[in-house]
């Protein structure tokens, strides 16, 4: 599942439109935003959930350094002059299918986990975005328990 998403994020592309404005579209850009939103959320953002964020988009989505560090700061940009997030999970919500929505909660997992520690603000954050990213319960405690698995320390 996570290589079909990789395969997803690795096209060229979509072209520029006004909401994103950007060589990245507008899927590529909710994904990043989600997970450096799920880095900052508890007003702490560590180098090292700041690393997770850019490694996973490097790793798993296949892109080289400079590419990654690309799309992750016209991610940035977009959630920085944006005054919610629900614009990028409304995104990831109707640009995939649900087992891919279930993926992209397990990777958010990971930044969470990264520091070695739950926050309140966290947990709150991924209630909400499995239910807006319409993912059931025990899909997103499945994808909670991949991220655990993946050896990210808590």
């Amino acid at each position: 599942m996570l290589n079909r998403l990789a395969d997803l994020l690795r096209r060229v592309p979509a072209p520029p439109d006004a909401t994103v404005g950007a060589r990245f579209g507008r899927r590529e850009i909710a994904v990043v935003a989600l997970l450096i939103e799920a880095a900052q959320i508890d007003r702490a953002s560590s180098a090292d959930e700041r690393d997770a964020v850019l490694s996973i988009v490097r790793e798993r989505f296949g892109l080289d350094a400079e590419i990654a560090r690309d799309l992750t700061a016209a991610a940035r940009s977009q959630l920085d002059a944006s005054l919610e997030d629900w614009v990028f999970a409304a995104a990831v919500r109707d640009g995939f299918t649900v087992t891919e929505r279930a993926g992209i909660l397990g990777l958010l997992w990971e930044v969470v986990y990264t520091d070695g520690r739950l926050a309140a603000f966290e947990e709150s954050l991924m209630q909400r975005l499995a239910r807006q990213l319409r993912v059931g319960e025990a899909a997103s405690e499945a994808a909670r328990a991949s991220a655990l698995d993946r050896d990210v320390a808590i």
